[in-house]
């Protein structure tokens, strides 16, 4: 007598759901992401129009031709085409115009931006005034939390500016950095800038040094509690009312065999005079009071006004060559090396 066969074994529900709750799982996720992404994109825009309207009541008005919120899944990407801005500035209104700007965030880091700038920008003076500025690259970067700027950056690929018609410089690069001072003070900055390559025909007459001309900068500024634009002679005043101090760590100028870098500290009083006290050390300048006095017969008096100069100083280095170190003390705007007045800046504001 022959067995029957066995049934074959029924696949058991359980198992059915093991193999479908990972995909089930996947799904309920994308949908839940997708929802998120929109609704954190809708949340970025209402924020982007709050903005708008809290700086247009301060007279800062900004605009786009068209605008539009893309970058799904992981971006919140903002694009706005043919962007201007009318800002007020010393004398009457600033206009700027660009072709387009774009704005990204990352959706799990919301506080950190990236901003990019397509050129060239435009910009018109209240005096009617034409300036433009051309690069190949424009490019910044903040950290914000609330409305207090954490840390900031620009970077500007070979850029060009033009004042009515008339070239008034170029670099290789300019960047600019700015962040909140961690063990400083409310109101406390690091800052850092630099310029490579720099070049312009006003620097064609100056007779120190030759070819193009690189700086770069170090310090802390206090008294920025307020870091939104506005005029220069505002925020100076600001600075100024506020005990505001720029402390120098760096401030280095090189073009060919003449360099100079100057440390110290300074400040403005309530009126906008220059003081503080700045040491400043500089190499290749005796060429500059020998071109000064090139009529000079046999020299005299320019080697004279040179061993003059360094007698107020005192010897130094600086990128490893023999340099001079100097004391330039402002007071209430007034410049002076030992007891040589050399000039009296002009008010702030």
């Amino acid at each position: 007598m022959t067995d029957a066969p066995s049934p074959a074994p029924q696949p058991s529900r359980r198992g059915g759901l093991r193999v479908f709750a990972p995909t089930a799982a996947l799904l309920v996720l994308a949908f839940a992401w997708t929802g998120f992404w929109f609704f954190a994109a809708d949340r970025a825009g209402d924020a982007v129009d709050v903005w708008l309207k809290r700086e247009a009541r301060s007279g800062r008005v900004y605009d786009c031709a068209e605008r539009r919120i893309s970058g799904f899944p992981f971006r919140i990407e903002l694009e706005c085409t043919n962007p201007t801005a009318r800002l007020p500035g010393d004398g009457g209104e600033v206009t700027a115009s660009a072709p387009r700007f774009v704005a990204v965030a990352q959706v799990y880091d919301p506080k950190r931006l990236i901003g990019e700038l397509t050129g060239p920008v435009a910009i018109t003076g209240a005096d009617g005034s034409r300036a433009d500025l051309a690069f190949s690259l424009a490019q910044a970067s903040a950290r914000i939390e609330g409305e207090r700027v954490e840390r900031g950056s620009i970077a500007v690929t070979a850029p060009r500016l033009v004042v009515d018609q008339t070239e008034i410089g170029t670099a290789r690069s300019v960047e600019a950095h700015l962040r909140r001072a961690p063990d400083g003070e409310a109101g406390a900055y690091d800052v850092a800038a630099a310029l490579d390559a720099g070049g312009s025909p006003a620097l064609d007459m100056v007779p120190l040094g030759a070819g193009p001309v690189t700086l770069e900068f170090q310090g802390r500024a206090t008294g920025l509690d307020d870091l939104r634009p506005r005029p220069t002679s505002e925020r100076l005043r600001a600075f100024a009312e506020a005990g505001g101090r720029l402390k120098v760590a760096v401030a280095k100028a090189t073009r060919g065999d003449v360099a100079a870098d100057a440390k110290g500290d300074l400040w403005l009083d309530v009126q906008g005079r220059a003081n503080g006290a700045l040491d400043v050390t500089a190499r290749g300048i005796d060429g500059l009071v020998k071109s000064l006095f090139a009529g000079d017969e046999g020299g005299a008096l320019s080697s004279l006004l040179g061993a003059s100069a360094k007698m107020l100083g005192r010897r130094a280095e600086l990128d490893g060559r023999p340099a001079t170190t100097y004391r330039l003390p402002p007071h209430k705007g007034r410049v002076s090396l030992g007891p040589i007045r050399l000039t009296r800046l002009p008010p702030a504001f």
